[in-house]
């Protein structure tokens, strides 16, 4: 009998129990940030090109700074090396805009911007309570300005996500919008459920006025920290700006709102599930196609590119972040961006883009009542299950002699 838990394993059960216990150890409590708290200005590597290499190993704990110091000079960009009066102007021009932990505001000089800024939730008062409950539940993983560098991030596998560059794994939002964003609903749903296989927790116990505070903050922060970053971007690559420092930050603001505006006004439509729900033979002919797609290494969706073996033989790769990661192992049935039907429509039409997963160009015909991202949903909602895939593509996944080693797993 073992005495003791591997130091592995006691990693792991840390990492999980950190996210409900951190509040006893940090201090916090209801109370919001200390007032005289102001949010730090960057000073980590700015990834600009991701390297091409596809490693087998991920990034040690604790090391995902070290590991992205070592890419190429042309591949990051060091805040380090911003002058001190760029630096302090800068803060400055963030303060006046984006305000304090304590008091965190979204101030455009621009009627149709603050429109937009009130449609989205990004009033005082609410940004006020969302930043309440940020520091309570968020912070100790996602860092004071949401750069997932909190006392917990580092030692994290995945990674918590970074939010100032502005971008996003799940999204429900229409792909040609200009910048695109997560919906409102996208980060809630985020909320809510979790993500399933990491360390984000559920906050679904939370009131429905909380969650919805606490969005508005994570949109705060993210547009707080993109306009950051592409100031930073501007001034390391000696371009011009035009007018003043604050006039600049400004035009970047308004875009910013745009984007999130209109991201969260225009969802990513389905065409009607074209199968009847209880026809057995239809959703084998559908399951039958959607492997097709999958595996054809030419065709318009060429999965098996990138998830080889469906996923059980893949390498790392690094993301827009400048983190290691890794096509989903599709056998094993877990879905982080959710596992409703059209969740993985969402992920299959409109790509996730920060990965490096490509949007599937499929054929889509409404008369004919043909939609292939349907057929690709449910391929890979039965994929994990042997039992459910018809027999021919049951054996070409899962190998006679396999599943006779392993019944278990065969009857699932």
């Amino acid at each position: 009998m073992r005495s003791a838990l591997s130091s592995a394993r006691m990693v792991r059960v840390l990492a999980l129990a950190l996210p409900c216990l951190s509040p006893l150890f940090s201090g916090c409590s209801s109370e919001t940030y200390p007032a005289d708290l102001l949010y730090p200005l960057r000073g980590d590597p700015i990834v600009v090109k991701a390297p091409t290499a596809t490693p087998w190993d991920t990034t040690r704990p604790g090391q995902q700074d070290h590991h992205i110091a070592t890419f190429k000079d042309d591949e990051i960009l060091q805040p380090k090396d911003l002058k001190a009066k760029d630096r302090q102007q800068l803060d400055t021009v963030l303060g006046k805009i984006f305000g304090t932990p304590a008091a965190p505001k979204v101030e455009p000089d621009d009627s149709e911007a603050r429109d937009q800024r009130d449609e989205l939730k990004l009033d005082a008062d609410t940004l006020k309570g969302g930043s309440k409950y940020y520091r309570i539940h968020c912070m100790h993983c996602h860092g004071v300005a949401g750069d997932g560098r909190g006392p917990t991030g580092p030692w994290i596998n995945p990674h918590p996500r970074d939010y100032r560059q502005g971008r996003f794994k799940f999204l429900s939002s229409d792909p040609r919008v200009i910048g695109r964003k997560p919906r409102r609903a996208d980060l809630r749903h985020t909320l809510e459920h979790g993500i399933e296989g990491t360390s984000m927790p559920s906050f679904s116990l939370l009131s429905d006025k909380d969650k919805e505070e606490l969005v508005s903050y994570i949109i705060h922060l993210s547009i707080r920290g993109e306009v950051e970053m592409n100031i930073m971007k501007t001034i390391l690559n000696n371009n011009p700006i035009e007018g003043t420092l604050a006039e600049y930050a400004q035009e970047l603001l308004k875009d910013f709102l745009a984007s999130w505006s209109q991201s969260n006004q225009k969802v990513l439509e389905p065409a009607p599930y074209p199968y009847k729900a209880d026809d057995q033979e239809q959703l084998a002919k559908s399951i039958r196609h959607g492997y097709e797609l999958f595996t054809d290494p030419k065709g318009a969706a060429s999965c098996i590119a990138c998830h080889v073996d469906f996923g059980r033989q893949v390498p790392f790769r690094y993301d827009e972040w400048g983190t290691l990661v890794r096509p989903s192992n599709l056998t094993n049935g877990v879905y982080r961006g959710g596992r409703r039907p059209i969740d993985l429509y969402w992920r299959i039409r409109g790509g996730i883009d920060p990965s490096g997963m490509p949007r599937a160009d499929l054929k889509i015909d409404k008369d004919q009542k043909i939609d292939e991202y349907w057929d690709m949903v449910n391929f890979v909602q039965a994929l994990p299950y042997p039992q459910m895939l018809p027999e021919d593509i049951r054996y070409r996944i899962y190998p006679r002699h396999d599943q006779e080693k392993s019944p278990t797993h065969a009857a699932r």
